[in-house]
Parts: structure tokens; sequence; C-alpha cells
């Protein structure tokens, strides 16, 4: 606990927020009603797991792997990458993917919005992120020098 304390707020915000959209995934996201003529309608509760769903469980794997990798191993990772971008870009397309997720499926349950909601903290915990490493300088590899290697004009 005492290392999960002293992560930054937005590592914190993407390892609750994230679990807690892909096991929402496994609830209801949507009602869906079937007219059945004179015996009557069945409503019938729909868990997050179609093609969007895939994605989104996806995304959420990927965004929070890479978090917990960083934040709570000792896993070299490579500077070459900027894992900051990587994982905004990730948290971005999770709440992109689950707002589609949300519009696309007929029959919304009110579940849904808080879902949507929990994708959109992991986004937020991944923009915290990418602007602390922005601000505290960190370069990234496109704004690095690279050696060896000069330019022929």
């Amino acid at each position: 606990m005492a290392t999960f304390k002293a992560l930054s707020g937005g590592r914190q915000i993407v390892l609750v927020a994230g679990p807690l959209l892909f096991v929402s995934l496994f609830f209801t996201w949507q009602n869906v009603e079937f007219d059945y003529g004179p015996a009557g309608i069945a409503t019938v509760p729909l868990d997050g797991f179609d093609a969007w769903g895939l994605l989104l469980a996806l995304l959420v794997v990927g965004t929070v792997t890479i978090i917990a990798l960083q934040s709570l191993t000792d896993v070299e990772m490579s500077d070459d990458i900027p894992w900051a971008t990587v994982t905004f870009g990730l948290g971005a397309a999770t709440f992109a993917v689950a707002v589609l997720k949300n519009l696309m499926d007929a029959g919304s349950s009110w579940e849904s919005y808080g879902y949507v909601a929990l994708a959109g903290g992991v986004a937020v915990g991944t923009y915290l992120e990418w602007a602390s490493a922005r601000k505290d300088g960190t370069p990234f590899p496109a704004a690095q020098k690279r050696r060896g290697i000069r330019s022929t004009a």
C-alpha cells in the first residue's frame, strides 16, 4: 500500500479505474427488449462483451499493464519509446471506444454511463502522466539528437 501511495495521482487513477472498467464489462451495459406479441415484452440484459467491448478490454489491459510495469516493478523499459505518449494514446482510445460503444448499443443501461466515466478516468490519468512527463522535460525520441545520422542536404 505504501508503494501505491507513493505513485503519482495519474498512475493511481489509472490503476484504480482501469481494473474497475475491465470488471464492468461483465455487468449489464444494455437492455434489449423483445416483443412477443400477446405474450408480452421481455427485457434481456446484455453484458459489455461484444466487438466494441472486446476492443475496450484489450485497450484497458494494455494501458494498465504498461502503467503497472513502469510503477510497480523493476522492469527496464526501453528509453527509445515515449511511454507517456503511448499510454496517453491508449487512454484516449479507451475513452473514445467506451463512448462509441455506449452510443452504438441499442438500449444502453444507465450503468453504462458510469462505466464510460471510468473510461474517462483512465483517459484523465494517462493525460496527467503525459502532462507531467512533458513538464519535467523528459526528452522524447523525436526531439532527441540522432547520433551517426547526418542529412545529405
